[in-house]
């Protein structure tokens, strides 16, 4: 037997029985022992606290207590021990392991939990919300170790500060320090599309990249910028440039991992994760200091730990709104995000120069309509000749898993460029009708009720942002002066299932999702008109801290998570 199996089984045979093994059991001897394994078991004895050791956590001191795994929440944590390896932090997950990276990485059978099982909606629509307009529905929340960051997007632009419109200055002034993007970027390993070496992005995303560059401002009057689009695909451990999407999943186990080395040294401390733990109430005193925590797992002290809310947006409003209530009555009083249209379009191959049997592109192109309110168009591009063979390389390297050429639209344009475009506009925060307000629920996670329509100025932006759609397609097909056929993909009606030169329908290509929600906890130095100040940290109370999308003064257009990373690790500087 070689050295290295011989220190395998040896680390095997001096490792604990598995949770389910009766004491005296060990490999076999004396009787064979349990016969069955349990992935929640094994994670839990890898990853997460035990029963004991969550014992052992009520009684010790912390220097922060971070509430959720998602990309916030991992940013501050990842600098917070950056900047302090010997940082005690504790990290408490609602959910449990469920993936180890992000879903589009994994046999394309995992496709299947991108349905509703994962998805919950710790919320109830009010009335006109869920019955007038569009009837919009909020996007839900994912609770399990890494969150939504399992089956994001992953789009990463970096907004410039004309885009964060009514923010305050000194927020501003935070994105512009230096290395302030390059750090975020870092962290969630954004890299352009054009820089992907892969064989499936190339020459087809170098031509779609050269003629956005060179066409958007005559074909988008409306358009701003134009690029290849900033997405999280990279990998630091690889020595070339690929397509491998980000989640959090590795990046904290890996943090959990290291830390345990060091504390084994004396050179750091120990990173202590807690699943299938939901904190339901902040206990405070007279001066808004919270003392402890009520959680589904019991009470847990504070003491002179801050307490970092890295929930996303709305489970940090319902949680200080149960726990504080009148002391932040701002709360709530915003409700922003982006409201959506999708549209799918194709040219033929010959519109493009020697592009490959399979090839993917993404390009990102972002403007503003004539009363200022923004919007931004993602689109991916699919060329195959073969759309049976490559169909699991598509859904491995889609842009947007969410916007996807599906196998008909494929298989029926195999001599075209398939265009998907998901365009964004954002929601304004001077609609006073749009709030998230408590209500009478048994459930102090989930006693919210939301409402959120779209005002006169936001129905304008959305009629601006469809039409900058059909006019970035244009000019992404057009070259040399010449405009090629464009057809679009018509789902409703007599064409339905079949391409058209005409668009499709309004009906069809305006979505009823609000996604990117943000705002109920705005930051702002004044306690009158904000309920989170500069300082990340609630009006009126002492130890608590945001993170995520709740903070956003206004929503702009832009996919949000990299700006809130970076403003995380802003957050970890300050407090460590």
């Amino acid at each position: 037997m070689s050295h290295n199996y011989q220190r395998f089984f040896a680390r095997q045979a001096g490792s604990a029985p598995a949770p389910s093994a009766p004491a005296g059991i060990s490999l076999g001897y004396p009787v064979p022992g349990p016969q069955n394994t349990d992935v929640n078991e094994m994670a839990a004895k890898a990853f997460f606290a035990s029963s004991a050791q969550w014992a052992q956590i009520q009684q010790q001191a912390f220097d922060f207590i971070v509430i959720g795994t998602g990309p916030t929440g991992v940013a501050f944590i990842e600098q917070a021990l950056r900047n302090k390896p010997q940082a005690r932090i504790l990290v408490l997950e609602r959910g449990g392991f469920v993936l180890p990276v992000h879903y589009q990485m994994l046999p394309v059978a995992f496709q299947a939990f991108t349905g509703s099982p994962p998805t919950t909606y710790p919320w109830t629509r009010s009335t006109r919300m869920s019955s007038t307009g569009p009837a919009f529905f909020q996007a839900g929340y994912i609770p399990i170790l890494g969150g939504r960051s399992t089956y994001w997007s992953a789009w990463s632009p970096s907004p410039t500060p004309d885009l964060m419109r009514d923010w305050p200055q000194e927020l501003v002034q935070v994105t512009l320090k230096p290395g302030f993007w390059e750090r975020a970027r870092g962290f969630l390993q954004v890299t352009s599309m054009d820089r992907i070496d892969d064989g499936v992005y190339g020459n087809l995303q170098a031509q779609l990249g050269c003629r956005l560059k060179d066409n958007f401002k005559r074909f988008v009057p409306s358009a701003q910028n134009a690029y290849p689009a900033p997405i999280a695909v990279a990998n630091p451990d690889w020595q070339t440039v690929k397509f491998y999407k980000y989640s959090t999943v590795g990046t904290l186990l890996a943090l959990q991992a290291r830390q345990s080395s060091l504390a084994a040294q004396g050179q750091g401390a120990a990173l202590p994760i807690v699943d299938h733990c939901i904190v339901e109430r902040l206990l405070h005193d007279e001066q808004g200091t919270v003392t402890a925590l009520l959680t589904s797992r019991g009470p847990l002290a504070v003491a002179s730990a801050k307490v970092i809310l890295a929930m996303g947006t709305i489970p940090p409003a319902t949680l200080l709104m149960n726990s504080f209530g009148p002391r932040l009555p701002k709360a709530g009083q915003r409700y922003t995000g982006h409201f959506m249209s999708h549209v799918t379009a194709r040219v033929r191959r010959s519109a493009f120069k020697n592009v490959a049997p399979l090839e993917l592109g993404a390009l990102y192109l972002d403007g503003k309509d004539a009363q200022g309110q923004q919007y931004h168009v993602q689109v991916s591009a699919f060329a195959s000749t073969d759309a049976a063979r490559d169909l699991s390389t598509i859904a491995h390297e889609a842009p947007d898993a969410a916007a996807v050429a599906t196998p008909q639209q494929l298989q029926s344009s195999e001599d075209h460029i398939v265009f998907v475009c998901a365009t964004l506009g954002e929601v304004s925060e001077k609609n006073a009708d749009n709030w998230i307000r408590l209500d009478d629920g048994p459930d102090p996670t989930s006693n919210i009720t939301l409402q959120l329509g779209l005002s006169e100025a936001d129905q304008r932006l959305w009629d601006t942002l469809d039409e900058a759609t059909y006019q970035t397609l244009d000019a992404l097909v057009s070259s040399d002066g010449v405009t090629p056929t464009v057809e679009y993909w018509i789902e409703d009606g007599a064409s339905a299932g079949s391409w058209s030169a005409l668009r499709p329908p309004q009906s069809q290509i305006r979505l009823n999702i609000i996604v990117h929600e943000a705002s109920p906890l705005w930051m702002g130095a004044d306690p009158a008109d904000s309920v989170v100040g500069l300082d990340y940290r609630p009006h009126g109370v002492s130890n608590v801290y945001l993170t995520g999308g709740a903070i956003l003064p206004t929503s702009g257009s832009w996919n949000p998570t990299l700006t809130l990373c970076g403003l995380a690790q802003d957050l970890a500087d300050r407090l460590s």
